[in-house]
């Protein structure tokens, strides 16, 4: 436990006890405060139906496409009900945060999540950013209090995210069980209407194979297993060797299995060890290739070059490549990310940390000591929107049925009503997300780097 840890509880004690209050004046003061930020919207519309039934408007008010029965995408109207005078104390207080712990704890609903984000993104200007002074202090008080990515700390976060559930994963996955962002055909595909979920991340992880020209005799690295898709599919395109290191105890005994049930447990050995406790193989030497795959935000930010030097030292010297793909920040709002808190951060990926696209490069030349030369980056975030649309209409039709049993049976001491919030968290989590990418306020690029030499990477151009 870090020194810190009873701070944040603490805090987060505090915190709760300010939003949850509901005297009288507070009430009419917070939602006299909210409503003076709201009424600045100049995109889209925002209908807000208060507690007593009140209705109140913000934006302008459109109408609907009358072929489509639709809201225009790029200026969304969007509905709040709001059920509880708190959500008021705690938008004013805690403001993104504070709409993040209402709609968990069903003091405010909306249809449509997503369009409400999307609607707040391209307001954003004239919303201050959606921040007030007390979010402010708060967010970056939390900022400084939260812990690295400490040996011991990356075992925890991790866990907190990928030891919920096994079958809560598979209820809403593809049955590859690939979890990360995939790559659609183009719309002007004639198969684009049909392409499933998984055909798209088949075509991510043949890239990765591709990228890193995955021979029958290499010895491949990946850092974050996952449930073993990556591993089995490169093993199956090419006969390849695989090492594959993972923190969560629950991934590894699932990715065990379906290595086995494909045949490959021979070639795919899967470890239950941080990346930079890797010893180099005593028997074939350091690694052909590295892959990695949306573990790099799990990294934290005092460590990336950490982690790069950790590649440099297990990737062999000539003719190595490596393949990264990480979720990214634009450089424009990194700071203010990096210095303050957030709901992804606090609630689904505890330790997790978005980097720039220039802080991943200028720590691959530093941690590689420029012996890591970056040759390609490709950038599929707009690809995730429509994943994480799928995950969330899957999640939600599965729960009842699937994902609320597994909970139960898999949680003592869980409750009905912390099932529930565990429901709208989740689908808060990827409407967010969505809203994101969908809006290009966040990236995810493919980054590809070789040793200098490397002439493997040119084997397709002809010379």
């Amino acid at each position: 436990m870090g020194l810190s840890t009873p701070l944040i509880s603490r805090f987060n004690a505090l915190r709760s006890y300010a939003g949850s209050y509901t005297w009288g004046p507070i009430v009419q003061l917070s939602r006299t405060a909210v409503l003076a930020l709201l009424t600045r919207i100049e995109v889209g519309h925002l209908q807000i139906t208060d507690v007593d039934g009140t209705v109140l408007s913000c934006g302008t008010a459109k109408r609907k496409d009358p072929q489509n029965e639709r809201w225009n995408d790029d200026a969304p109207a969007v509905e709040l009900s709001v059920h509880k005078d708190t959500f008021w104390v705690r938008l004013a207080l805690f403001a993104d945060m504070g709409f993040a712990e209402s709609y968990m704890l069903g003091e405010v609903s909306c249809p449509s999540l997503t369009s409400f984000f999307t609607l707040f993104i391209l307001n954003r200007a004239q919303l201050s950013n959606g921040s007030t002074l007390t979010s402010t202090l708060s967010a970056k008080l939390s900022g400084f209090l939260r812990s690295t990515n400490t040996l011991q700390n990356a075992r925890l976060n991790i866990s907190a995210h990928y030891d919920i559930s096994n079958d809560m994963f598979a209820a809403f996955l593809s049955p590859d069980m690939t979890y990360s962002c995939p790559i659609w055909l183009p719309t002007s595909h004639p198969k684009c209407a049909t392409e499933t979920l998984e055909q798209a991340q088949a075509t991510k992880l043949q890239r990765f194979i591709d990228n890193a020209h995955i021979k029958r005799s290499d010895h491949v690295l990946e850092i974050g297993t996952g449930w073993g898709s990556f591993a089995i599919a490169a093993v199956r395109a090419t006969g390849c060797r695989v090492t594959s290191l993972t923190l969560s105890v629950e991934q590894k005994e699932l990715a065990e299995q379906r290595i086995a049930d494909a045949g490959f447990t021979d070639q795919i050995e899967v470890l239950l060890c941080d990346y930079r406790a890797l010893p180099v193989p005593k028997d074939t030497g350091k690694y052909d290739k590295v892959v990695s795959i949306e573990m790099l935000e799990a990294v934290g930010r005092e460590y990336l070059t950490t982690y790069f030097e950790c590649v440099d030292k297990l990737l062999k010297k000539e003719g190595g490549i490596a393949v990264f793909q990480c979720i990214t920040m634009p450089e424009t709002r990194y700071d203010a990310y990096s210095a303050s808190d957030d709901f992804i951060r606090r609630y689904i990926f505890p330790g997790g940390h978005l980097p720039t696209v220039s802080q991943l490069t200028s720590s691959i030349t530093a941690g590689s000591r420029t012996t890591l030369i970056v040759d390609g980056i490709e950038n599929i975030g707009p690809h995730y929107a429509k994943t994480l649309r799928l995950w969330r209409e899957k999640f939600m039709a599965a729960f009842d049925a699937s994902i609320r049993p597994a909970l139960l049976r898999e949680h003592d001491g869980m409750t009905k009503s912390d099932v529930e919030l565990f429901r709208r968290k989740w689908e808060y989590y990827f409407a967010y997300c969505e809203a994101g990418f969908r809006t290009k306020t966040l990236g995810d690029v493919i980054v590809t780097v070789g040793r200098e030499g490397a002439v493997e990477m040119a084997e397709r151009v002809p010379l």
